[in-house]
């Protein structure tokens, strides 16, 4: 089908392509409507008791804080993790997440070999409204805090020698995210075009299909009529 057929199509289906503008219309008027997602990323730092000899106990590799990194961040999410990623720049909002709160240890390798050499936790939070997002901000903090708490309380760690959580930010900021709303607004004309275009097209491509089947029977049809036609004119005369 060419575009002079596809243009002649068309005005024979004209109803088509009026449904087809008038939802078109409509999904211009939803995705201006969009509202943007809230969002804040901050870091929780797990740090070490400080010795008098060696300075911070962080420099020793015997009492590297990985571990503890990944139990907390295992405990909150329940046993089940966030999607694994290769780039630690990846959002929560830029994988489709429009509410909710991740909790990760930063992957430093890559998608395909994985490392977790950070002590520190990858806090991501995103929500409807500013409020929401700071509320479970702070919330997490102080869960954070709590599952580190309870699991050094089930092994009788010493107080002198206890892991505190340290946000690296008490008031994290919270900003709108949206997408582009030109690119939103072009990528929803071309789909409606296109699916009115391949509508009337399939509409199309039933017309001769009808147009072949009805024809054999139309056949018969005709010829008993010829038959009636002539019989009236044989009882006329």
């Amino acid at each position: 089908m060419t575009a002079r057929d596809l243009l002649a199509a068309a005005l024979r289906r004209w109803y088509v392509v009026v449904l087809g503008a008038a939802l078109t219309v409509g999904a211009f008027a939803v995705v201006q409507r969009q509202a943007p997602v809230f969002f804040t990323q901050y870091n929780i730092v797990l740090v070490g008791p400080q010795g008098v000899r060696d300075g911070s106990l962080l420099d020793n590799p015997l009492y590297g804080l990985q571990p503890m990194a990944g139990v907390v961040a295992n405990d909150i999410n329940a046993g089940h993790g966030p999607l694994l990623t290769g780039d630690v720049a990846a959002t929560i909002v830029g994988m489709g997440q429009r509410d909710g709160v991740q909790v990760r240890v930063p992957n430093l390798g890559t998608q395909w070999r994985p490392a977790f050499p950070a002590h520190h936790l990858d806090v991501q939070v995103a929500g409807p409204d500013a409020k929401t997002v700071q509320d479970a901000a702070r919330e997490t903090v102080n869960r954070v805090e709590q599952v580190l708490a309870e699991r050094q309380d089930e092994r009788a760690v010493h107080p002198q020698l206890r892991v505190h959580a340290v946000p690296s930010s008490a008031d994290p900021i919270v900003y709108p995210v949206a997408g582009s709303r030109s690119r939103a607004l072009g990528a929803t004309g071309l789909t409606g075009i296109a699916l009115t275009a391949v509508a009337v097209f399939w509409l199309e491509r039933r017309r001769p299909r009808r147009r072949a089947a009805e024809g054999p029977a139309s056949v018969p049809a005709r010829r008993r009529l010829a038959r009636r036609r002539t019989r009236s004119v044989e009882v006329l005369a």
